[in-house]
């Protein structure tokens, strides 16, 4: 143990004297290659050299799978020259030279590569080794052989198929891109099958095969897209027509105000309507779609305020198509005129003295008005009121002696407790006829004068008759004597 402590003194102790330098010498070359590569793609290998000592000679096989790669040409960098020419060869010897040497981490050259449109592996590589020429001494030393594997990435991103809802599509083909087609109305939902071509091939997130997807009507564009395992992508557009046989009619058929009080002039083409209330708290719209299928929306106040007051009806077709009337209630701040300026009576024998204010009205009955009166009310304010002709036209039915027809004025807006009524009573006619009565009595003396006159040439007669009667008599005694 002794022994040994001191050798390895003794070896210290000379190495400081002599004052001896330990290094190892640098010599070593690298490859730049991409990780991947893919089909048609050119890509360049760097070769570079690392070294301590001036070296001035390069010397190096290449090896590469030309069945992948092809080598397009050389170039040569900081001066270094290709003395052996270039070739595509592989294995291919390199051999360059420097006039003055180099020292460090030295680019000697580039190597430009191409990937060939036919490969089929999904790998390759490219290796290098050889030997240095130090410049001083004029030193041969091997490097290390330098091998880099590079991925070769396919390019594939098409399809094989494309089913929907479980059909191939009509004449298919992997490079054809676009298709459209057009499914029955009553197609609501559609299902997306792709088969990639290229099993290294994926689908972009959100692009893939789907199920259950929606159809609106019209044109439903939808996208696949493929994208290669070199990171390439295509799309696949697929369009399907839904034809749209919904009703497409928004319009309305009738806009009725508050019980069926019809405010305005409806047409279905208009779609601003101004009217004006009195008042009025609560109004009542009903709207009356032209097609059954469309549905209506009204959008109204709770409460109408006095001033103006915008309705909004919006009539939405099957097919979602929207149209909307506008109603603008002008709601003053005034009462309604539900007076009558004149009441016209049409088939009686007198006039009933209209007054506006008196609302109570009496009429004798005679049989023959029945079934030939006409009652005409004339409005004070056809703007504000209406008139309920078809009670009118009740009344007058069921006319007859004791009947009354009554004419009922409404404030138009169909305000409630705003009303005019006024009655016209036809009465029984239990007056006496003087005429009538005269009448009788002047065909009672003539009956009786008449019957007199009758019965006396009645007797004159019957006396006559006696007389010839006796006369015949006297004359047939008088023959009877003779004889």
């Amino acid at each position: 143990m002794k022994h040994l402590k001191y050798l390895l003194s003794l070896i210290i102790t000379l190495l400081l004297v002599s004052n001896i330098n330990v290094y190892a010498a640098i010599n070593e070359v690298k490859l730049t290659t991409p990780k991947t590569i893919s089909k048609d793609q050119e890509f360049t290998v760097d070769v570079i050299f690392s070294t301590d000592t001036v070296t001035d000679g390069f010397k190096a096989t290449l090896t590469y799978e030309t069945s992948v790669i092809e080598l397009l040409n050389i170039e040569e960098k900081n001066n270094w020259h290709l003395d052996s020419g270039f070739s595509k060869a592989s294995p291919f010897s390199l051999d360059f030279s420097h006039e003055n040497g180099l020292t460090g981490d030295i680019t000697i050259a580039t190597l430009r590569f191409k990937v060939r449109s036919t490969v089929a592996k999904t790998s390759t590589f490219i290796s290098l080794e050889g030997t240095t020429k130090a410049k001083e001494d004029e030193t041969i030393t091997a490097f290390e052989k330098v091998t880099k594997n590079i991925d070769v990435k396919s390019t594939d991103n098409t399809l094989k198929d494309i089913k929907v809802n479980g059909k191939t599509i009509t004449n298919f083909s992997p490079k054809q891109y676009d298709y459209a087609f057009m499914v029955d109305a009553s197609t609501t939902t559609v299902n997306f099958e792709a088969t990639l071509n290229d099993k290294t091939a994926t689908f972009k997130d959100k692009y893939g095969p789907k199920t259950g997807v929606s159809l609106d009507y019209g044109e439903n564009v939808f996208e696949i897209v493929v994208v290669s395992a070199s990171l390439e992508e295509k799309k696949y557009v697929i369009t399907i027509t839904r034809p749209d046989n919904r009703g497409t009619n928004n319009n309305l058929s009738d806009l009725i105000v508050n019980s069926n009080n019809k405010l305005l002039e409806f047409d279905s083409n208009t779609l601003l309507y101004t009217i004006t209330t009195h008042k009025l708290k609560k109004i009542d719209i009903v709207a009356v779609p032209q097609d059954s299928k469309a549905k209506v929306e009204i959008d109204q106040p709770k409460e109408l305020a006095i001033g103006s007051n915008t309705i909004k009806i919006k009539v939405i077709s099957e097919n979602k198509d929207e149209k909307v009337y506008t109603l603008v209630i002008n709601n003053l701040d005034t009462d309604i005129d539900t007076t009558l300026r004149d009441i016209e009576i049409f088939g009686i024998d007198d006039d009933i003295n209209f007054e506006k204010n008196k609302y109570d009205y009496e009429i004798m009955y005679k049989a023959k008005y029945k079934d030939n009166i006409v009652i005409k009310p004339e409005l004070n304010n056809e703007d504000e009121a209406i008139v309920d002709k078809a009670k009118i036209d009740k009344d007058l039915a069921n006319l007859g002696p004791g009947k009354k027809v009554t004419i009922s004025v409404k404030a138009k807006d169909g305000t409630d407790g705003v009303e005019s009524v006024y009655t016209i009573t036809f009465k029984k006619d239990t007056r006496i006829n003087f005429f009538l009565i005269l009448g009788l009595i002047i065909f009672i003396v003539l009956l009786v004068i008449f019957i007199r006159l009758v019965l006396k040439n009645k007797k004159e007669k019957k006396i006559i008759e006696e007389k010839e009667k006796n006369l015949a008599k006297t004359k047939r005694l008088e023959k009877i004597n003779l004889e």
